[in-house]
């Protein structure tokens, strides 16, 4: 394993193509801000109550934790394969399948899902507001067509864009914090929400947690760009940080601003609601102009489906690569140099998991779909941790450090498996009781797929899937 974690691979990808600053949007764009309060303030108030806030920065202490240690194997393994490359080559090549195996319903569903959710969100509005009618699914749709065509033209100028949408959604959210601050509902201003104590449950504490390490999912997806960044061991590590750091300050500062603008004496109100919180938030503060708000929300949507097909597309591309995938996935445009195969892979499963969405409902499918992979992210998370501590006290035993390498791995990894576990059991209520079953069901199918591998003799992926990728030349 140490002679192939050490072997490199040319890529086809355009290197060069992207500095520091795409690398931190491309993070902050998966875990995009505005859909992540949106969607989730309302779910994550009916458990945290007035501790939202307290939810949304212990998840980001046990996220930053993750993000130093994972940036350790991103430094060694900078290639487009992600939590795949990084588990393979540190681990072993089989765990670091099943982690691309979580992957694989997380990137990929993530632009039809989301902007799902979006669309359900706007259609009572503009429909209260306007009397017009658009259905919910009219914007996955038009979300799907327009990145499409936006990744396709290459990662650079689809970057360029992520970071416009990118910049104004945080700074759309966090105005409206402030003005919540200055304007605050029955209580007044308070430093209670910042108090984890004041949830109304041990439980309902942790379930708030694990949820909102959904909303701050999409820091790792800065990986698949390895290929293509300036820079790629210093850049990647440095973007999964920072990324987690830009958003943690937007997201606290927001729900604290939003739980204080609402109201701290009526928090227990606000899950009962049939209109969105931060919608009449910003109906309230901002009056004829909450549509900003809307317009931050729209704007996270397309953000994170440009961040989720870059992602996702270079992620077939490199287990493609390394012949766990259809090799015509790895089959790169010369000119454009975008992974096209890939990316009509990436179109064709949006439209099949649309239609699931439009049978089970968009917030439904959304909802189930966002505890499902948070499961499968604590996951890779732990084999991750385990790659760190296996690769630094064996083949880099030179950089070992004892508090990198062997504490911050074990004390995030039983955090990650605790809140799991408290937010697993009890069951939650329904639909959402059934994401464990699922959870587990695709981890049993993912090895099922393994075992078939092996039995038919398809071991050579075993050491591809270990190459880091060679560095580029440096550009003038």
């Amino acid at each position: 394993m140490g002679a192939a974690s050490e072997a490199n691979v040319q890529t086809e990808l355009k290197q060069n193509a992207i500095g520091l600053g795409g690398i931190i949007m491309q993070g902050v764009g998966t875990i995009a801000p505005a859909l992540g309060i949106v969607a989730g303030l309302q779910f994550t108030i009916g458990l945290a109550g007035i501790a939202t806030p307290a939810a949304y920065y212990l998840s980001f202490l046990l996220l930053l934790s993750v993000a130093v240690t994972v940036s350790q194997l991103a430094k060694a393994f900078p290639n487009a394969g992600g939590w795949y490359s990084w588990i393979a080559g540190s681990l072993h090549p089989r765990a670091g399948f099943l982690a691309g195996w979580m992957m694989l319903i997380w990137m990929p569903l993530s632009p039809v899902l989301g902007s799902s959710f979006i669309g359900t969100v706007i259609e009572p509005i503009v429909k209260a507001q306007y009397g017009i009618d658009i259905p919910w699914w009219v914007f996955p749709i038009v979300a799907v067509a327009v990145v499409a065509l936006l990744t396709r033209q290459g990662v650079a100028f689809s970057t360029r864009w992520l970071v416009v949408f990118g910049l104004l959604e945080m700074a759309i959210m966090v105005i409206l914090a402030l003005f919540a601050f200055a304007s605050p509902g029955p209580g007044g201003f308070s430093f209670e929400p910042l108090n984890p104590f004041n949830a109304p449950s041990g439980n309902s504490l942790w379930l708030a947690i694990i949820f909102s390490i959904f909303v701050f999912s999409g820091w790792e997806n800065v990986a698949p760009l390895a290929e293509e960044s300036k820079d790629p061991r210093r850049n990647v590590p440095l973007g999964l940080i920072l990324s987690v750091l830009a958003v943690v300050f937007v997201l606290v500062i927001t729900s604290w601003g939003y739980v204080v603008g609402l109201g701290i004496n009526q928090i227990d109100q606000v899950s009962s609601l049939s209109d969105n919180p931060v919608m009449v938030l910003a109906e309230r503060v901002w009056g004829g102009a909450w549509w900003i708000v809307l317009l931050a929300l729209i704007n996270s949507g397309f953000a994170v489906s440009v961040a989720m097909f870059n992602g996702a597309t270079r992620t077939f591309f490199a287990m493609s690569r390394s012949g766990i995938l259809p090799p015509a996935l790895s089959k790169v445009d010369p000119v454009r140099q975008v992974p096209d195969n890939a990316l009509y892979l990436e179109l064709g499963v949006c439209a099949v998991v649309f239609v699931v969405a439009v049978i089970v409902g968009g917030a439904t499918a959304f909802f189930n779909w966002g505890l499902i992979i948070t499961y499968g992210l604590i996951l890779a998370y732990v084999l991750a941790n385990m790659g760190v501590i296996k690769y630094y006290w064996t083949e880099r035993r030179d950089q070992f450090n004892p508090i990198l390498h062997v504490i911050l791995p074990i004390a995030s990894s039983l955090v990650a498996l605790a809140v799991a576990y408290y937010s697993t059991v009890p069951l939650p209520a329904e639909p959402m009781q059934y994401a464990p079953l699922i959870f587990v069901l695709y981890v049993l199918l993912g090895l099922v797929v393994l075992g078939a591998l092996r039995m038919r003799g398809r071991e050579d992926w075993l050491q591809k899937a270990t190459l880091a990728v060679a560095e580029p030349e440096a550009v003038a």
